[in-house]
């Protein structure tokens, strides 16, 4: 009997023959796939709950799994664009935050390999001239937040700051240090930058380009970045605020006339997709990024994180802790307050974990600690999205805890009584959007009149409490706040339409 196929049918066993000649050369066949992988009960278990929060929460972001290196679970979720229906894949660019960290920190680590230069050198060595109390602090110190530098510049205004190479140079060795340098460690995204400056100085080429040429074309990826300018060929995932557009980076870059200015780079902010970050992470799993040696010095605990109780401890380019089964975990965690993205190893277990998140409501603090009890637990015994205190920090929890229950009318008063200081505003970022989607005016009118005085050239501060003024009908005051955040940041269309609705 002859048998006859049709073109389709031809077209598919062409197509299956491929892919199974990819998968046995060690070519990974989902790639160039948009689609998504499942491969076992467990990770249909864990799309049907996240199914239903997308349902439930409007959910909307990405899940990666890794397990000996292998591609078990990676599908997106929800709207990479709400307006022009684009759905989330696993090929969506989505901002990494923080995580960012551990690129720059595998640049500097690279550069060691390759005997450039010695995480023992300080920074006089690079920097001549540099003032005394700053002259000795080493590349160790850099890496693992015990160098002194604070979290941000002084009056800081922001990612989208028009600040260059040597003015932010010039800022962060002229202000005072937050503590003398080895003493402690706090994290700090002035220090992961100055690293970024030294992968520059050293290698002759831009950060972006050192990092394509020797960490991300060796281990096959192609599209982690800043991605400004855009291409025409990205989908990049806009950042929702509480189901509001708040845009993307790139918007915003073109609003402040370029970018990433060194508010940013080099600690945060790099965007990638759920395809690119496997890569990424068996570039560690497999060594083929760096040597087992060096790869082992960046995942050994050095310092422990001040106030953690040594809970947690400082790594190069990440945190060294515990997870629920008392075994190693390797973390790295990124969030501007819209976009949120943590990627966990947990070496034991042979298993890699990377969410990100573009709806700040239902984001990746919540529900990634859940996919973790489901993975090994089959069940949620502690349900993080529907904890109401989830937060990323101690610090925020206690102050949403004193501004909720204690309802202090000066902020300020509270937190020093209660020996709380506040060096980072987006732990007030944090809690105070919070207050804003629980409706909760009062206490968010509390906590950014604290911030605005503290923080006063911090834009996105300013539109949230004018969006609280609004909630408590109080149009002056809300005019008054869109206003100072028009004069901080010009072109900002956040202030310019509400000012236009407010004005009409």
């Amino acid at each position: 009997m002859k048998l006859f196929l049709s073109l389709q049918s031809l077209l598919l066993i062409f197509s299956l023959l491929c892919f199974k000649s990819r998968a046995q050369h060690g070519i990974d066949p989902y790639r160039h796939w948009n689609g998504e992988v499942l491969t076992n009960d467990t990770c249909k278990l864990i799309d049907k709950y996240l199914k239903q929060l997308v349902i439930d929460k409007h959910f909307s972001g990405g899940l990666l799994i890794i397990k000996e290196g292998k591609k078990i679970f990676s599908k997106g979720y929800g709207w990479a664009d709400k307006e022009r229906e684009i759905p989330f894949t696993p090929t969506t660019l989505a901002s990494m935050g923080s995580i960012t960290k551990a690129f720059t920190a595998t640049a500097i680590m690279k550069l060691y390999e390759n005997g450039k230069l010695s995480l023992d050198d300080s920074l006089i060595e690079y920097f001549p001239g540099i003032p005394y109390d700053k002259a000795g602090i080493t590349i160790h110190q850099l890496l693992t937040h015990s160098s002194g530098f604070h979290e941000f510049l002084q009056d800081d205004q922001g990612d989208y700051e028009k600040l260059d190479k040597q003015a932010f140079l010039q800022r962060a060795f002229n202000e005072p240090l937050a503590f003398k340098p080895g003493t402690k460690a706090v994290y700090t995204n002035v220090g992961m930058s100055i690293l970024a400056v030294i992968v520059e100085q050293v290698s002759g080429m831009d950060y972006e380009a050192y990092m394509k040429k020797y960490l991300f074309d060796p281990n096959q990826i192609t599209n982690i970045g800043y991605h400004f300018p855009i291409s025409v060929h990205d989908t990049i995932a806009h950042g929702y605020r509480n189901g509001q557009d708040w845009g993307t980076h790139q918007i915003h870059f073109q609003e402040a006339g370029g970018g990433p200015y060194w508010n940013l780079k080099g600690n945060g902010g790099l965007e990638a997709s759920l395809n690119d970050m496997y890569f990424w992470a068996n570039a560690f799993t497999y060594q083929s990024v760096l040597s087992k040696e060096n790869i082992q010095k960046m995942f050994t605990g050095q310092i422990p994180e001040d106030g953690t109780d040594s809970r947690s401890y400082f790594g190069y380019g990440c945190n060294i802790s515990k997870s629920r089964r008392q075994t190693k975990m390797i973390d790295n965690g990124g969030s501007n307050g819209i976009y949120f993205a943590r990627m966990i190893r947990l070496p034991v277990e042979n298993i890699v974990f990377y969410m990100v998140t573009n709806e700040s409501s239902i984001n990746t603090n919540m529900v990634l600690p859940n996919i973790t009890q489901l993975y090994f637990t089959g069940t949620i015994s502690q349900d993080a999205a529907s904890v109401q205190k989830q937060f990323g920090t101690p610090m925020a929890n206690a102050i949403y805890k004193i501004i909720t229950e204690k309802k202090p009318t000066d902020l300020a008063k509270e937190l020093e009584q209660n020996k709380i200081t506040v060096e980072d505003d987006m732990v007030l970022l944090e809690v105070g959007q919070k207050l804003i989607e629980e409706r909760k005016a009062e206490e968010a009118l509390v906590l950014y009149q604290y911030y605005t005085k503290t923080f006063p050239k911090i834009v996105v501060a300013w539109n949230d409490l004018g969006d609280v003024y609004q909630m408590l009908n109080e149009k002056e005051e809300a005019i008054r706040c869109y206003n100072t955040a028009l004069q901080l940041r010009p072109g900002n269309q956040r202030a310019k339409d509400n000012l236009k609705k407010l004005n009409m």
